[in-house]
């Protein structure tokens, strides 16, 4: 039985997007949306509940798509949830101290390297917080000293070329890095799904989240991309949403695909990504591109 519509399920900031796994039959709405008169079945409310998010899956079979927007069903345009705490531990929150206000995000790639964006190496960075969950405070994670900062050597602030870092930790963390994509570019796929980590609450003002959050966006191939920007061979695309940007918070921040074997570093949020331009593709920095160039300076390194 189909339960009434309310009208606020049709409205801009809760249109409907494809769940990060991928699958075309299935979409995600906020939890505080599911309640009775909301237009969803009623075994669907509390179905598929993603471990501590605040979004929940309802097969596309449970919403009456008459009473949905024409374009809502099948669009790219994300929304953004809440990382569940203590898991994606290889993200990094990076800061002036300790337990100081996080100014970028990085990936750990091996226990003692993070991977950012070049632009966080002029933001005053001296400590990493790895494994955190909240955008400031020691209470969880790991704090780190930063001891050097090592530029992509093709690093260009005039078109975000190699726009890459990789910042040296004081000593090991004990979390486990990410994997790395595949030199030949098969964890690339155009369509496909990925994720964007960090700590933007997609304001497009320069604002921040308190948690990590993660937004669902779709890959596309440079051959695409090129069609509305430049880009070369060192960037990595997501096709424009709506009322999806990467921002202030996102810096540095992971742009990953979900694998069986574990999830896999395809991309970094790069000052190039086109902050306040909602419909305009997301430019990253495509990890594949320098592999060669981490593999000489982050020993150690695990690549998918």
């Amino acid at each position: 039985m189909k339960l009434p519509v309310a009208s606020a399920l049709a409205t801009t900031a809760l249109t409907l997007i494809s769940a990060a796994q991928g699958e075309s039959n299935y979409y995600t709405v906020p939890v505080s949306k599911l309640a009775p008169g909301n237009n969803l079945s009623v075994d669907a409310i509390g179905a598929s509940l993603q471990d501590g998010s605040r979004y929940n899956t309802v097969a596309v079979g449970d919403l009456a798509s008459s009473n949905l927007p024409s374009d809502a069903l099948g669009s790219s345009v994300n929304t953004t949830s809440i990382v569940p705490s203590g898991s994606k531990t290889y993200v990094a929150g990076l800061r002036a101290t300790p337990g100081g206000n996080n100014r970028c995000t990085g990936s750990l790639i091996t226990p003692t390297h993070l991977l950012v964006g070049s632009f966080c190496s002029a933001v005053n960075i001296r400590w990493a917080s790895i494994g955190s969950y909240y955008i400031n405070g020691t209470q969880e994670g790991e704090q780190i000293k930063v001891v050097a900062t090592l530029n992509h050597p093709k690093s260009s602030n005039a078109n975000f070329s190699s726009d890459l870092a990789i910042l040296v930790l004081e000593k090991p963390s004990s979390f486990k890095p990410v994997a790395l994509a595949a030199a030949d570019d098969s964890d690339v796929k155009d369509g496909e799904w990925a994720a964007k980590m960090g700590w933007d609450d997609t304001g497009g003002a320069g604002t921040m989240a308190d948690e990590l959050t993660r937004e669902n966006v779709q890959l596309m191939s440079n051959e695409n991309c090129l069609k509305e920007t430049l880009v070369d061979d060192s960037m990595l695309c997501s096709r424009g949403a709506a009322n999806v940007t990467s921002c202030t918070g996102d810096y540095g921040g992971p742009v990953i695909v979900e694998r069986p074997s574990g999830d896999v570093l395809v991309g970094v949020v790069t000052w190039g990504s086109d902050c306040g331009s909602p419909g305009y593709p997301s430019i990253f920095s495509r990890v594949s591109s320098a592999r060669a160039w981490i593999e000489s300076v982050a020993s150690g390194v695990c690549f998918h």
